[in-house]
């Protein structure tokens, strides 16, 4: 029996990696590269990071881009139409003769955390993102965007608002909260103010990355402080009314709706405080709700994509997949 091989890209806001894997779902080889969104860093860079990361996983797999018989790949800033169209232009030609299976990359981390890829996939870290997909294969995004289109959960945004907290804490305008100490300390600051020279244009330790601070808002919660819970309370009743939206739109009148979590934020949070917000909130209107926390790199949904589209559907792939790509890392 011939071998056949298929392809899962997951390109995101701070890795790329993809996986070949085989037709009973062993994992031949791993590549790993650099950012790919392109909105992030232009067409020139995401074209080479994922050429970067799909030639170490075809090289590491011992086969030539030709024998790839299907391919899925998943990434971030495919959101709207122009974004998709924008992308085939540098995405075809690095697999020529090769329909490849594109979409957003929030899509691939609902296919990981299901059997199917129905259901609706939550996903916060560099950016958050909710999108879902029902049975007939109709999908549903909302926001996905940033800032401009209200997306909260995020590392970065909850990092902001642990800084604004802070701030307001210590001057008077807000309760006081060891995010303010907290904050401090993480950054080695003397005083809170002097924050804004991390914004400075000739800082030579580079822009203050916010989302570094997100972990301390959810030890603080975890601890008790209520600013950081009221933060974390509040993303969650943004995130759960994304997803009402698309549950309404997409499942309306199903008894049972399965949500996945995935990201950084909501999969290592040290406070389930987030996700029991969306879950409590999202009850109210699907009383069925099954949820999950993924439990798999997401990239594993664009390999199990891609199986799909050549027909293979079987129990075990998920497990072959987890076992291969843990051996690949280590």
């Amino acid at each position: 029996m011939t071998e056949r091989f298929v392809l899962g890209v997951d390109g995101g806001g701070t890795k790329t990696l993809a996986l070949v894997a085989d037709s009973q779902g062993r994992v031949l080889g791993m590549g790993r590269a650099g950012s790919s969104n392109y909105q992030d860093c232009g067409r020139a860079g995401a074209e080479k990071q994922i050429r970067r990361a799909l030639d170490l996983a075809c090289r590491n797999a011992g086969i030539a881009t030709s024998q790839l018989e299907a391919a899925c790949l998943g990434l971030s800033g495919a959101d709207r139409p122009r974004d998709f169209e924008f992308i085939r232009g540098f995405l075809d030609p690095l697999l020529p003769g090769l329909s490849s299976r594109l979409v957003n990359d929030s899509l691939i981390a609902l296919r990981a955390g299901t059997e199917d890829g129905v259901g609706i996939a939550l996903v916060a870290g560099t950016g958050s993102n909710v999108i879902g997909r029902n049975a007939e294969g109709q999908t549903l995004q909302v926001g996905g965007l940033g800032p401009l289109s209200g997306d909260r959960g995020s590392a970065p945004q909850i990092g902001q608002e642990a800084v604004v907290a802070a701030i307001m804490g210590q001057d008077g305008r807000g309760a006081a909260t060891v995010l303010t100490a907290r904050i401090m300390e993480k950054l080695s600051l003397d005083r809170l103010d002097d924050i804004i020279e991390l914004e400075f244009f000739d800082n030579l330790e580079g822009r203050l990355n916010l989302g570094f601070l997100a972990p301390l808002v959810f030890e603080a919660a975890a601890s008790g402080d209520v600013e950081a819970q009221r933060i974390l309370v509040d993303s969650g009743h943004s995130l759960a009314g994304s997803a009402a939206v698309i549950a309404s739109s997409l499942f309306s009148g199903e008894q049972t709706l399965r949500l996945v979590f995935g990201g950084s934020v909501l999969q290592k949070g040290a406070s389930p405080l987030l996700i029991e917000t969306v879950v409590d909130d999202l009850r109210q209107v699907c009383p069925g709700l099954k949820t999950r926390i993924l439990d798999l790199p997401p990239v594993a949904g664009a390999v199990l994509f891609a199986l799909d589209d050549l027909g293979l559907r079987d129990t075990g792939l998920v497990e072959a997949l987890r076992a291969g790509i843990q051996e690949a890392k280590n």
